[in-house]
């Protein structure tokens, strides 16, 4: 009897223990490269300094930006939905944590029975009726750590979609001041088309005297008057897209399409140094990465879940309640009742069904591993790219800039030429069409160096807090 006793302790010690090789913690496997991640010159990597944790209300000066930002958060739509994404989760994580504990049914009911005559129990007992009360009580042991997965997988969940609304957040704070800032852009490129116009408009009035006065041939007329239509065309243009980017703004504010107010500064907003930090600071920083570590995290733990279910499952059930034929002997002691029962069930066959969700969470979990991977580096290269081109345009923004004086200058020079007779009126054409070009140009070099530090503070993680 002793023998027996010892081996069934023998058996429940080795199942507590196997208990804890069942279910493995989540450790990080993935190591990010501080060194190579990053395709950029080390004056641009600092150890602490990272401007991708500058909150948006400082990074971005404008009173008005601002504004508009804080109502996009308020009021966008895919910021609502992630909400009610996060509440969801919330919900299935409250739910995760308490299957740790036992379910209560309380139940109560009523039964008659009309027994036949011509049968034993009805020529005895005759018709039966029933009264019961009770509760009934179940709970499952988490021998194999299968329930902790599951309440470890929802938390995950939850974590997931708290990233995925600071994403969004972030990509909303993006677009909003990508949209204002093209917004200045436009009313640059309008300023340079009035006046462009006008001094076209003027220079046709002349060219059309010159013509009948005789000194000019109705070729230069009509190719001032074609310079002309020229600039009208690039103004609808122009305006165009200035009530685009205002619905732009109005839709990711939640409102219908109206005017937007912003400011006449275009290129003194951002005088920060552009630190991007380290690689690793990404793992924290990025939403997106985040969010793809607390996926990894849940296949994980659903790979833990398939697992334990190859093991017997312990379960302890109980009912009590009163019971009676009548109603009024519910509360005599004789009609108490109490049951309980532990039952263990091991699966044998079930049709290769715990075996193939095994192998599916396996693969579910690389193929979340891969993705979390490519994030990474996915976030490596968007920060490069960023860095690079801002570099890049700070140059043809120099060279832009000198190519307009120089225009301006051919310009001045061939209307004096022309005065003097020492230039055709080609010359003069060609250099304003070259001008008016350049200047576009210009602005156009200017609006894609704020886009890109606008992405490359997306790219850091900034924009969510």
């Amino acid at each position: 009897m002793h023998k027996i006793k010892y081996i069934w302790m023998g058996v429940l010690i080795s199942t507590l223990f196997s208990s804890c090789l069942i279910r493995k913690e989540y450790n990080r496997t993935v190591e990010v490269d501080n060194d190579h991640l990053y395709r950029i010159s080390n004056e641009n990597v600092d150890k602490s300094e990272n401007f991708g944790q500058i909150q948006w209300s400082d990074f971005f000066k404008d009173r008005l930006l601002n504004d508009y930002i804080q109502k996009a958060i308020s009021n966008n739509y895919d910021v609502r939905i992630a909400y009610e994404n996060v509440e969801i989760a919330k919900s299935l994580f409250l739910q995760g944590k308490s299957v740790n504990l036992p379910s209560i049914n309380g139940n109560i009911g009523a039964g008659y029975t009309q027994n036949s005559a011509n049968t034993p129990v009805g020529s005895v007992f005759g018709n039966q009726q029933q009264y019961n009360v009770g509760v009934d009580v179940s709970w499952e042991a988490d021998i194999w750590g299968k329930l902790k997965a599951t309440t470890e997988a929802s938390r995950m969940n939850l974590l997931t979609q708290e990233e995925v609304k600071k994403a969004i957040v972030s990509d909303i704070v993006s677009q909003v001041a990508y949209n204002y800032y093209r917004l200045i852009g436009f009313d640059k490129q309008r300023e340079i088309l009035l006046k462009t116009i006008k001094s076209r408009e003027e220079s046709l009035e002349v060219t059309q005297a010159l013509y009948e006065s005789g000194e000019l041939t109705l070729v230069a007329v009509k190719q001032t008057e074609a310079l002309l239509y020229n600039s009208k065309v690039l103004l609808v243009e122009a305006e165009k897209n200035i009530e685009i980017s205002e619905n732009a703004i109005s839709f990711l504010m939640g409102e219908a399409g109206q005017s937007i107010e912003r400011d006449s500064i275009f290129n003194d907003q951002f005088d920060f140094q552009l630190d991007v930090g380290l690689p690793i600071q990404l793992l924290e920083n990025r939403p997106d990465v985040k969010a793809a570590e607390y996926n990894l995290i849940t296949a994980f733990e659903n790979v833990n879940i398939a697992k334990a279910n190859f093991y017997p499952s312990f379960r302890i059930t109980a009912s009590g309640g009163l019971q009676s034929i009548q109603v009024q002997d519910w509360f005599n002691p004789q009609s108490f009742l109490f049951n309980v029962l532990g039952q263990v069930t091991q699966p044998i066959w079930n049709q290769r069904q715990i075996k193939t969700n095994y192998e599916i969470t396996q693969s579910q979990e690389k193929i979340a591993l891969h993705n979390f991977e490519k994030q990474i580096l996915l976030a490596g290269h968007e920060v490069s790219n960023s860095v690079l081109i801002i570099d890049k345009q700070e140059q043809k923004i120099i060279n832009q800039e000198a190519e307009c004086e120089a225009y301006r200058l051919a310009v001045q020079y061939s209307q004096d030429l022309l005065v003097s007779g020492s230039a055709n009126y080609l010359e003069v054409v060609t250099a304003r069409q070259n001008l008016l070009a350049s200047e576009l140009i210009l602005v156009n070099n200017k609006l894609d160096k704020i886009t890109e530090l606008i992405r490359l503070y997306r790219a850091l993680g900034g924009g969510w807090s």
